[in-house]
C-alpha cells in the first residue's frame, strides 16, 4: 500500500508541476524581441499635399495622397492612392505617376505598387503613358526602375516589355526585355 501511495503522490506532484509550469510558458507564435513589435505611427493625414522646391525656388516635385501614415523611427511614410508629379526644368517635360499604394522612405525613394500609370503631361510628345504594377522612383536622381511587365503607349504604337529604366533628366526610357511592338497607321482624310 505504501508503494501505491508513493506512486499516486508522485503522479499527482508531476501533474501539479505541469499545470503550474504551462501558464508561464509563452505561446508559440509570440515573439518577445523589441525590434519586431509594431511601431505606432507618428501621424496620419488625409488629403495631404507635399511640394518640393529647388534652391532657386522652382517647384520640382509634388506628392499627393488620399491618406498618409508616417513612421519616423523607421523612416517610412505609407501612401494610399499616391500621385507623384515631377516637373523638370522649364524646357523639359512634366510627368505624373499614379498608383493604388506606395511607400516614401527617408532616403527620398518612392516605391509604388499596383495599377501604376505614368503619364507624360505634354500632349505634343511621342510617348503618352506607361503602365506597370511595381515601380521604384529615386526622387533625387530622377530615375524610375521596375522589373515587372511594362506597357508603353505612344502616338500610333504600343510596346510591351519586361522591366524598364527611365531617366527623367536625360528623357530616356530603356526596356530590360522587349516582348512586342504594335504600330498603327493613322488614316489621312
Amino acid at each position: 500500500m505504501n508503494r501505491q501511495l508513493s506512486w499516486i503522490l508522485a503522479i499527482l506532484f508531476m501533474l501539479g508541476a505541469l499545470l503550474i509550469w504551462r501558464p508561464f510558458d509563452k505561446p508559440e507564435g509570440e515573439i518577445d524581441d523589441a525590434q519586431f513589435r509594431e511601431v505606432p505611427p507618428d501621424f496620419i493625414a488625409e488629403g495631404l499635399r507635399t511640394r518640393v522646391y529647388n534652391a532657386d525656388g522652382d517647384l520640382i516635385h509634388r506628392i499627393n495622397a488620399t491618406k498618409m501614415t508616417h513612421y519616423s523611427p523607421i523612416g517610412l511614410t505609407e501612401l494610399m492612392a499616391p500621385q507623384y508629379q515631377v516637373r523638370m526644368a522649364e524646357n523639359q517635360s512634366e510627368w505624373q505617376v499614379v498608383a493604388e499604394q506606395g511607400s516614401f522612405y527617408d532616403d527620398k525613394t518612392l516605391v509604388l505598387e499596383r495599377d501604376i500609370v505614368i503619364t507624360h503631361m505634354t500632349n505634343s510628345d511621342y510617348l503618352e503613358r506607361v503602365e506597370t504594377s511595381y515601380l521604384t522612383i529615386d526622387t533625387l536622381a530622377e530615375t524610375m526602375v521596375t522589373d515587372e511587365p511594362v506597357t508603353i503607349y505612344g502616338r500610333n504604337f504600343l510596346v510591351r516589355g519586361n522591366g524598364m529604366i527611365a531617366d527623367l533628366n536625360a528623357e530616356t526610357l530603356e526596356l530590360n526585355e522587349h516582348v512586342q511592338t504594335t504600330y498603327t497607321r493613322t488614316q489621312q482624310p
